[in-house]
């Protein structure tokens, strides 16, 4: 059970002492939960359901603290390990209160901003557009429905990065949205801001909201309702959304004693993109299920991974040439009872010292065009790239970059 609201001069304290090294914070809605200390830290296989659970809980059981709570972050791969932080000092704030304290705070102890130096892109735009093509070969042969392609792209700057500016404005920049940060065992702080509600459960209800189908915003309202539109109306988007919901449908009825799935998908906005979203609703079976047990089982869903789901996972690494490690993957928190939120870990990168790693991608379907996904991958990098503020210099060095390739 997570704690009661914190008072304003006792996020003012602590804010002094916040650091992304140590505290893990997960915000939704109008709160902000921050971990202050941890009891234990522990990884655990997660390439089996039952056994996740049960050394989650044992985890949890073993600290006999009532409102002892596990964060954690789960990767894309299966054959990977989860990360978790045990704890029973959480406070939980006012979102709105704790992002202009945090911001405040930032501002008046910033360092000189670190300067872009350096963009690598991991996998340039002809290696993503070629796997796309590739890609396109299995839908042909009617291997696949759907599959999502990442990319990766590592950003040098001159000096260390502030990593509390940088979740400061992720916090301000995004008020919606699911606002995270997690620091690793392996020195690096996961951070970002995910639209995207995978499950929450509370006692008997259950509740998800996947997003599919995308487009960029714009400034001028004229052309971002044609834009908002044209996706509501576009016939590869609502494909893409419906295999989503056909798969997470499939997973979650057995459980359910009652699921309801709208028929026709809503818009949902975030800083930089308008989805194709639906919310999904249950009541379980069986309250006493664990968050865990159905989070991982539709983890990773087609919104991440593809359609079917055997098929296309194990061409993704082939296909993207690298380890998507946490993105992709899914992070949240889970209590005693079993219950908890978990979304999925998208508009994120990994900061570690004067380095930061961006993720994004995009899902592929047959009628998918490669340079449209491309820059469909760029636009949702907009929202790390902002939080670092460093979107023009990311610009201009992407393009000398492309344009000492076309020389040489």
């Amino acid at each position: 059970m997570l704690t009661e609201q914190t008072s304003v001069n006792q996020i003012d304290t602590f804010i002094e002492s916040f650091d992304p090294s140590q505290n893990a914070l997960f915000a939704a809605g109008e709160n902000c939960f921050v971990t202050r200390k941890t009891l234990l830290r522990l990884k655990t296989d997660i390439n089996n359901h039952r056994e996740l659970v049960e050394n989650i809980t044992s985890a949890i059981n073993d600290t006999d603290q009532q409102d002892a709570v596990a964060f954690g972050v789960l990767p894309f791969c299966k054959s990977q390990q989860a990360q978790f932080i045990v704890t029973d000092q959480i406070n939980k704030y006012d979102k709105a209160t704790f992002t202009h304290r945090l911001k405040l705070r930032s501002q008046l102890t910033k360092n000189k901003q670190a300067n872009l130096n350096k963009v690598s892109h991991r996998q340039d735009q002809a290696h993503y557009e070629d796997a796309i093509l590739k890609a396109k070969r299995y839908f042909s042969e009617r291997k696949l429905d759907k599959i999502v392609l990442a990319k990766q792209t590592d950003l040098f700057f001159d000096q260390d990065i502030n990593q509390t500016h940088v979740i400061a404005n992720l916090l301000s920049q995004s008020s919606s949205g699911f606002h995270f940060s997690f620091p690793t065992e392996q020195g690096k702080t996961l951070v970002g801001v995910s639209p995207e509600l995978l499950l929450k459960k509370q006692g008997h209800s259950i509740m998800s909201n996947p997003l599919a189908g995308s487009t960029k915003r714009v400034e001028d309202l004229e052309i971002e309702y044609k834009r908002k539109q044209a996706l509501l109306a576009s016939q590869k988007d609502r494909y893409e959304h419906a295999v989503v919901l056909d798969e997470m449908s499939q997973v979650l009825n057995p459980w359910c004693q009652q699921l309801t799935i709208p028929s026709t998908p809503s818009l949902l906005s975030t800083a930089t993109m308008w989805h194709l979203s639906t919310i999904i609703e249950g009541q379980l079976i069986n309250p006493n299920t664990h968050i865990l047990s159905l989070a991982n089982q539709l983890h990773p869903t087609p919104a991440l991974c593809g359609k079917p789901t055997p098929s296309a996972y194990p061409l993704i690494k082939e296909l993207e040439g690298e380890d998507r490690d946490y993105f992709s993957g899914i992070i949240g928190w889970c209590d005693r009872h079993g219950n908890g939120e978990w979304v999925v870990v998208i508009r994120c990168g990994e900061l570690d010292t004067n380095h930061a790693r961006l993720f994004a991608g995009a899902g592929i379907v047959a009628a998918s065009d490669p340079t449209a996904e491309w820059l469909e991958t760029e636009a949702k990098m907009s929202t790390m790239l902002n939080a670092l503020e460093v979107a023009e210099r990311y610009r201009e060095l992407s393009e000398t970059s492309a344009l000492e390739l076309e020389i040489a």
